[in-house]
């Protein structure tokens, strides 16, 4: 999880290319309990940094010393030439909370899902494109992802856009054709069906990544989400679905464990629960 400062520890930093909420990877040069340390600890360092630029990350003020102060000390000590308008190398310097860290950016998201923000159809329940990146990011092995209650197609155009195996399924003909339409718009190619997600047998895929069907009165769709739910687990390993309230217990029922809970607060108060599980029906 990420600190107050935006930053997190990470044993790799290869699907950053991809993120949605995630901006750039680094790699640790050097770090010091102290600024004056850090300095002594990145001249000592070897790295490559021809044509370098140096940046400061501290959006909680927790540096006493000023942002260009800190660039120019850290770039005397490195033994190469800066070059701030096209620069080869990139760094970023972390004020200490425990330590100070050095680090060179090694990957940036490609922050390709804004370009689906100007698909041709939407709805008021439509997910923004983001949003979506982000749900289909949690499960980052799968190969294959179906939304069995796709509307108007974020999340399978997120996951197409991907390269996935994209499916969509939705009951209504009017969300059927707005899905076709927009992966058509940026030459996406998926498998989009007319079909009832209670009852419809679904091919195996690896996960399932969908926003369920929910109204103002979510007691009412109790049935037709604990179906949908029941049908999803008999297709994929792993489930990843957004509510608008903690629905583990259905998960539970239909044959899912390991779940976990995470909120998202949206606009005028809003509040979607994102949920994070395992299927015991498939392997």
């Amino acid at each position: 999880m990420p600190d107050e400062t935006g930053v997190a520890t990470a044993t790799s930093v290869g699907a950053v290319e991809r993120a949605a909420f995630v901006q750039q990877g680094l790699r640790i040069v050097a770090t010091g309990a102290s600024f004056d340390a850090l300095v002594g600890a990145v001249g000592a360092a070897r790295f490559e940094a021809d044509r370098f630029r140096i940046d400061v990350h501290d959006p909680t003020d927790r540096s006493t010393v000023g942002n260009t102060a800190v660039a120019i000390a850290l770039a005397d000590v490195v033994p190469f030439g800066p070059d701030l308008k096209s620069p080869v190398h990139r760094f970023v310097v972390i004020p200490g909370g425990p330590e100070w860290v050095f680090a060179e950016i090694i990957s940036t998201t490609d922050a390709g899902y804004r370009r689906h923000d100007g698909k041709p159809w939407t709805t008021s329940s439509s997910l923004d494109s983001r949003f979506a990146r982000g749900l289909v990011n949690l499960v980052p092995d799968a190969r294959s992802v179906l939304d069995p209650c796709c509307g108007a197609g974020s999340i399978v155009l997120e996951a197409a856009s991907l390269g996935l195996d994209a499916r969509g399924v939705d009951w209504k003909p009017a969300m059927v054709g707005m899905t076709t339409e927009n992966l058509a718009h940026f030459d996406y190619s998926a498998r989009i069906d007319k079909a009832d997600s209670r009852t419809n047998e679904f091919d195996a895929v690896d996960a399932v990544v969908t926003d369920l069907p929910y109204g103002h009165a979510i007691d009412a769709d109790e049935p037709t989400i604990r179906a949908i739910l029941a049908n999803c687990a008999r297709s994929a390993p792993r489930g990843v679905f957004v509510a608008p309230s903690d629905f583990s217990l259905w998960l539970s029922a239909a044959g899912y464990t390991d779940i976990e809970v995470v909120t998202v607060l949206k606009r005028r108060g809003f509040t979607r629960w994102i949920h994070q599980a395992r299927s015991t029906l498939v392997s």
